[in-house]
């Protein structure tokens, strides 16, 4: 009876051993076929890699300014009177040397008249001496010099009266648009009396701020996108006009001014305008995010070189969604690693992994178990 029992321990261990060993074949089998379905060698880390890339660092710069005409001007008196005609309509058009005011003049007219008078007395007297040496040579140089004087006196004196004269009419200075006067017919106006405002409202400009960074970046000639400030209106194109030649030690931003087209009249000076700028900082290196590690000294990445890995130090320029901008000890096309770098020491043997053979659907693999049931 102990014989028996004996003999039957002896079958079941014997029979978990077969069990165990063609599992165990059954999990090489397997280690082989996962090995060549990636397309990869033992003896070596495997790792899934990505190339390092060059990439241009566009960014896009929005700041807020308001709005001013092209030309500009607040219209005063230059003299003291009383108004006698206004040709001012708000909003209206109006030509250059177009006159928007007039000054009761009857003063200064007769003061340009009686100038005028004293001239040509003064220079009929200098013909009468002239005549008079030429026949008998009697009147002095020094009179007929004195007689010259007085026509130029006389002269400067019918020019000054002229622009007195002038000065009661009060013209544009250019070629605008008109605003809103307070003045009416038979008031009495003086030098500190604003008449009107006109404005060159062709072209509007728009002062804004810009990061210091930019300063070789945002320049003359470079073109903006424009729209009212929290409006939906259509955005319009401009350009940079002028750009300020010293930066603000406080903000540490200089001025940008831009220049919009305006012709068709749909703005006003005075706005608020966001202005957005497309800038370009350069190239950097670009790698996936997920390849990015953090040691005690700072950030870094592992490349491929040769099947082993490589340690290279990195700084941080600019986090997108995906990827990171760096610059470091990198060259375009290296190979960074983005999975498996928990495995990954440095010198350490590399199995690269390719992608589509990670992506490719797996083939099916028949445990120990089940081969042994097929053959029982």
């Amino acid at each position: 009876m102990r014989n028996l029992k004996g003999a039957n321990i002896r079958l079941v261990t014997a029979a978990i051993a077969v069990v165990l060993g063609m599992a165990g074949c059954g999990d090489d089998r397997n280690a082989d076929q996962n090995s060549n379905r990636f397309g990869g060698q033992s003896g070596g880390a495997p790792v899934v890699t990505a190339p390092v890339l060059l990439t241009d660092l566009n960014e896009r710069l929005t700041s807020v300014g308001t709005a001013r005409a092209l030309k500009s001007v607040v219209i005063y008196a230059e003299n003291s009177g009383r108004v006698i005609a206004v040709n001012i309509k708000a909003d209206s058009l109006v030509a250059e040397a177009q006159t928007l005011l007039q000054l009761d003049d009857r003063d200064e007219r007769l003061a340009v008249e009686l100038a005028t008078v004293q001239l040509a007395d003064a220079e009929r007297l200098v013909r009468r001496y002239i005549t008079v040496n030429t026949q008998d040579m009697n009147i002095p140089e020094s009179q007929l010099d004195d007689a010259r004087a007085a026509v130029d006196t006389a002269r400067i004196a019918l020019a000054q009266a002229q622009v007195a004269l002038d000065r009661r009419q009060i013209r544009a200075p250019f070629h605008g648009k008109v605003g809103i006067t307070e003045i009416d017919v038979g008031d009495r106006i003086d030098t500190s009396t604003m008449v009107t405002t006109i404005d060159d409202r062709s072209v509007l400009l728009v002062n804004f701020s810009v990061p210091e960074v930019y300063v070789e970046r945002v320049t003359r000639g470079t073109p903006v996108t424009v729209r009212l400030w929290d409006a939906a209106d259509i955005a319009v194109q401009g350009e940079i006009t002028a750009v300020d030649s010293r930066i603000d030690i406080n903000s540490r931003s200089f001025i940008a001014r831009a220049a919009i087209d305006n012709t068709g009249d749909q703005f006003r000076p005075g706005m608020a305008f966001e202005i957005s700028v497309d800038a370009s900082r350069g190239q950097y290196l670009s790698v996936p995010d997920v390849a990015v590690q953090w040691g005690a000294d700072g950030a870094y990445v592992w490349i491929v070189d040769e099947g082993h890995a490589v340690r290279r130090e990195i700084r941080l320029v600019k986090r997108f969604a995906g990827s990171i901008l760096v610059e470091g000890e990198l060259t375009e096309g290296e190979r960074v690693v983005i999975e498996g770098v928990q495995a990954v020491r440095a010198g350490a043997a590399l199995q690269v992994i390719s992608t589509t053979a990670l992506d490719a659907k797996p083939a099916p693999v028949t445990t120990g178990m089940t081969q042994s049931s097929a053959n029982g």
